[in-house]
């Protein structure tokens, strides 16, 4: 078996139910992140603006990635598959899905399309490119480190998904956390947006 196919293949039998199992307990914490309006790029080459666009209103679930990476970002590409079906009407209406290039120059749009038909992404599920210090500025300000002009062998690749709202409280999950978890805290975050003081 190829030795970069290996790792996600364990990973995603690691995350097949189990019925008589309770669900893994994702680590997490609340972070504060600051939002900012900058201009990014879909995977439909439309200019859009991060935080009064892309987020607007809704809840959002965010991960880093990029679409030649074979070990930790495609298992979150994968939990994001489960999410949106769990979704049901409200993707796209009260939440969105993003998931955020760390590797602009390869990542052009009609790349991340075509990344994005593979995956059976539904609408409300955004993928976004754009000018390296946008892009950086945007994943800082939710606290994912990316250096303009790093090599993807120095990236950090540990995986990260953050959920959270406008106005309010945001959570950072560490690893791969069910599909199931990030619902709930979706739920609970459709509840409770604009009643925490979670971004600056």
């Amino acid at each position: 078996m190829n030795s970069k196919v290996a790792p996600l293949l364990i990973c995603l039998l690691l995350m097949l139910p189990v019925d008589s199992a309770p669900a893994p307990q994702a680590e997490q914490k609340t972070v504060n992140v600051k939002l900012l309006d900058l201009e990014l790029v879909d995977q439909d080459g439309r200019k859009v603006k991060f935080r009064s666009e892309v987020l607007g209103n809704r809840v959002a679930a965010l991960v880093p990635f990029y679409t030649t990476c074979t070990t930790a970002y495609p298992i979150l590409i994968y939990i994001f598959t489960r999410l949106q079906d769990m979704l049901e009407e409200r993707l796209g209406q009260e939440v969105v899905l993003i998931s955020v290039s760390v590797d602009p120059k390869t990542d052009i749009p009609v790349r991340l399309r075509a990344f994005a038909r593979r995956h059976k992404a539904k609408p409300g599920w955004v993928f976004l490119t754009g000018d390296m210090n946008s892009l950086s500025s945007v994943l800082a300000g939710v606290g994912i480190e990316y250096i303009v002009g790093q090599s993807l062998d120095e990236h950090n690749h540990i995986p990260l998904t953050l959920v959270g709202s406008s106005g309010g409280e945001w959570k950072r999950f560490y690893g791969y956390p069910p599909p199931e978890v990030l619902l709930t805290q979706i739920r609970h975050a459709l509840e409770t947006r604009g009643n925490a003081g979670g971004t600056k």
